[in-house]
């Protein structure tokens, strides 16, 4: 660049600016050459505050891209409803700036992956947990963040959230179509389309697969469907199919404090037999269930997380082989565990509460 042009640099916030004063041929020309020699912007990357709202407890985090910089848990308290849950995880964001000596002025961006059905419009919540939050649909947290916060606010299904985080940051990197399935208490699903959540007229879009019916015969869940996958293959379902069973006495699932997966998987390499026959109920329950989203939503793979730490090596193959056998793909579907434990919402919420910038 010749000594005789004048050339400020401006910075503002993520940009960097050229201003040129001089007209005429040189200054397009040397605009073009600072274009060719810092083609994107600087990039400041911002602090979001993340809140993961489970049945049980609520995690938090100060996040900056894929880095916890400091994180908490608080009860949830459900039952006593979400409003003052609110209150209780803005103290918890501030204890956390105060513990990482970052102004609580400087969050860019709040992030709440709530158990929920979201409207993608309002972000307002339309369906929750039976005896759960149950003031949460009287709550517009966009108003309430505005006025509490001064700063935007995502708030997103916590599978949805989830899978956001295993598709930015995680299992499935790169993929512009995924599915996840979690297995565990219940049986969660969210779906990423085209490189964006799938989210339907009312946020329900990919959020029910584990609601599906898959025994027109089987016992009612918890939703009020019939024979869905989470009836079939869930703790709680599997606990009572354990309980309701006539070797229920003299298996050593009996004894198991608490049932859960762990123990019944435990058991069932054990040579339980009651824990082998409840196993396999839950694999075919789960496997039907994927094979379902294979044909319903046409991932590029499907993302297993939850229970699959228990038995990741009996879990994928059996889910696998089912969907060669049953599917309609006639592709092979990679079926991969979930890389980032229960660190995925937060990241996940994060990140979309990030994009709102």
């Amino acid at each position: 660049m010749s000594s005789d042009k004048q050339t400020r640099l401006a910075a503002r916030g993520v940009t960097v600016a050229l201003l040129i004063q001089k007209n005429g041929e040189n200054a397009i020309a040397s605009r073009i050459e600072f274009e060719l020699y810092c083609p994107r912007p600087v990039k400041i990357m911002t602090i979001i505050a993340a809140a993961d709202v489970g049945g049980t407890t609520i995690k938090l985090a100060l996040v900056q891209d894929s880095v916890l910089l400091a994180r908490a848990e608080i009860p949830a308290e459900a039952e006593a409803g979400l409003a003052p849950a609110l209150e209780r995880m803005v103290s918890a964001w501030r204890n956390l700036c105060n513990r990482s000596s970052i102004p609580f002025e400087q969050i860019g961006a709040f992030g709440i992956s709530f158990p929920g059905i979201i409207d993608p419009r309002t972000e307002r919540v339309w369906i929750t947990p039976a005896g759960k939050f149950e003031d949460s649909r009287t709550i517009d947290l966009q108003h309430w963040a505005q006025n509490r916060l001064q700063r935007p606010i995502a708030v997103c299904n916590d599978a949805k959230a989830a899978l956001a985080g295993e598709w930015r940051f995680g299992a499935a990197r790169g993929a512009s179509n995924a599915a996840m399935m979690t297995l565990g208490t219940g049986v969660g699903t969210a779906v990423i389309m085209n490189g964006a959540p799938l989210n339907g007229a009312h946020g329900l879009a990919g959020n029910a697969a584990g609601h599906v019916t898959i025994d027109l015969s089987g016992p009612q869940c918890l939703c009020g469907n019939i024979g869905c996958v989470e009836s079939e293959g869930s703790s709680w379902a599997m606990r009572r199919q354990a309980e309701a069973h006539p070797g229920f006495a003299a298996s050593c699932l009996a004894t198991a404090h608490p049932l859960d997966y762990k123990a019944l998987f435990a058991a069932a390499r054990d040579g339980d037999a009651l824990a082998i026959e409840l196993r396999d109920r839950s694999l075919r329950a789960w496997a039907v269930g994927a094979a379902n989203m294979i044909n319903n939503f046409d991932p590029e793979i499907l993302i297993i997380g939850g229970g699959v730490a228990v038995a990741a090596d009996l879990i994928l193959p059996c889910i696998s082989s089912h969907i060669r056998k049953h599917a309609w793909a006639q592709w092979e579907v990679p079926v991969v565990a979930a890389q980032l434990g229960n660190d995925a919402g937060l990241l996940g919420i994060a990140h979309l509460a990030a994009e709102r910038l």
